[in-house]
């Protein structure tokens, strides 16, 4: 159904009557079609709880937009789409097998982890559109429309809770920032990042990360897209520095330049990545193939009193949006949504009570993951530096901070404190001793 066609003709009333009341007995309206909406859709569906998604796209506007994001997916949120029966991603020979760390120093450090099980990295337009027919397909209900604030009150009659899973427009300002638990007040980073041709494969197939101090992060990913697998590069940088030339240039006004000056600073700053690079044919893939912004990390308060007297909870980026420089938004999204709908699978009042335990169930499984980035985005602390040497110069050591990206707690324990860091090193010293 189309929201905004029906609002303009017809206004939400018509709305209201046109959906058909689905006979549970629970029924949540879920605004926002991201992988946190998407997975708490599937999740109630499979557990016979009533959901409704509102998308503000179609699966094929979806398809035809702009690249939104560039997401890895860990095991975990793999295992749960799996839970799921939407894993229609899961290439043996396709994924994130191992991270190649290069910190651009004097002396660099280089060093390679690998996963225990490979992460996945997919066009977030594909999955998307991909998860949402699969909700219609198994007889969920969806409607179109963009909606703001205003909207979620008036649809919250036919729902006993709303959750807010989209940003967009009015909806941020529902939940305010929780100041106690947002440590910046603007953004840390300046993002661009795309699709590009020209630029091979790391071998063997993971990612590259390269560090240069003072000015940012450069990553480089494999990636499904539609129609074949395609090299994902983002560039994070820090504001007034050397990557915010990028940033500031707007691909269509003269793709040669913007694609020359990618370029140029892979060459200055991120070897590993530049000599994948075939300079006569590197470029963005497609003028929609490429995402720029800048963002203020920021965690929200997770839910909030309607006008009714019912509720509406906050989930994903819009409770808690963490920069991309740990690749931990779409799966903490993901781990939320199930956190959410288990919950919701006791039955419980849906009150404040519920409300307020449920947001602090989340963010107890969110708070290592917001640490950990805000940490990462200021200069490292001494001992950071010698834990990034000493996965230079034990594998072993190296494995298991990468593995740890499927256990950010596990990491946030090493990253934290000198003493975390140097427990573990030694750890590690004893085995190999």
């Amino acid at each position: 159904m189309d929201l905004s066609a029906k609002r303009q003709s017809r206004g939400f009333g018509y709305i209201f009557a046109m959906l058909t009341p689905i006979a549970r007995t629970q029924n949540i309206g879920i605004v926002g079609s991201g992988i946190a909406g998407l997975q708490l859709g599937l999740f109630l569906q499979k557990n016979g709880v009533g959901a409704t998604i509102y998308s503000d796209r179609t699966p094929d506007q979806m398809r035809a937009s702009r690249l939104p994001c560039l997401v890895v997916r860990f095991d975990h949120t793999q295992e749960r789409e799996r839970a799921l029966r939407v894993n229609h991603w899961d290439y043996q020979d396709f994924g994130m097998f191992c991270v190649n760390t290069y910190v651009g120093l004097e002396q660099p450090i280089i060093w390679t982890g690998s996963f225990k099980r490979p992460g996945s990295c997919v066009d977030m337009r594909l999955y998307q559109s991909t998860l949402l027919e699969d909700f219609t397909a198994r007889g969920g209900e969806v409607a179109f429309g963009a909606l703001e604030a205003s909207d979620v009150a008036r649809l919250s009659e036919r729902h006993d809770l709303m959750v807010v899973a989209s940003g967009r427009g009015s909806l941020t300002d529902m939940f305010p920032r929780d100041s106690e638990r947002s440590l910046f007040t603007n953004p840390q980073r300046l993002l661009t990042g795309g699709f590009f041709r020209g630029l091979d494969f790391p071998h063997p197939l993971g990612a590259n990360q390269v560090l240069s101090p003072g000015n940012g992060e450069i990553f480089h990913m494999p990636f499904t897209t539609f129609d074949r697998r395609v090299s994902a590069v983002l560039f994070e940088g820090v504001p007034g520095q050397a990557f915010e030339v990028l940033m500031r240039m707007r691909y269509n006004d003269d793709p040669k330049k913007f694609d020359a000056t990618a370029l140029e600073l892979l060459r200055k700053h991120a070897p590993p990545i530049y000599e994948r690079a075939d300079p006569k044919e590197f470029g963005v893939l497609r003028p929609f193939d490429i995402l720029q912004g800048a963002f203020t990390p920021t965690v929200r308060l997770g839910y909030t009193r309607l006008g009714n007297g019912k509720f509406a909870m906050a989930l994903g980026d819009l409770h808690i949006l963490n920069d991309p420089i740990l690749a931990q938004g779409a799966n903490l999204a993901s781990r939320c949504a199930w956190i959410l709908g288990e919950a919701l699978l006791q039955d419980r009042r849906l009150d404040e009570s519920f409300c307020r335990e449920t947001e602090q169930q989340m963010w107890e499984a969110g708070r290592a993951v917001t640490e950990w980035s805000n940490m990462m985005l200021q200069p490292p602390p001494p001992y950071v530096i010698e834990l990034l040497v000493a996965a230079a110069q034990s594998r072993k050591l190296a494995d298991e901070l990468i593995e740890n990206f499927n256990f950010p707690e596990r990491n946030w324990q090493i990253f934290s404190t000198q003493q975390g860091a140097a427990a573990f090193i030694e750890r590690h010293n004893m085995r190999r001793q």
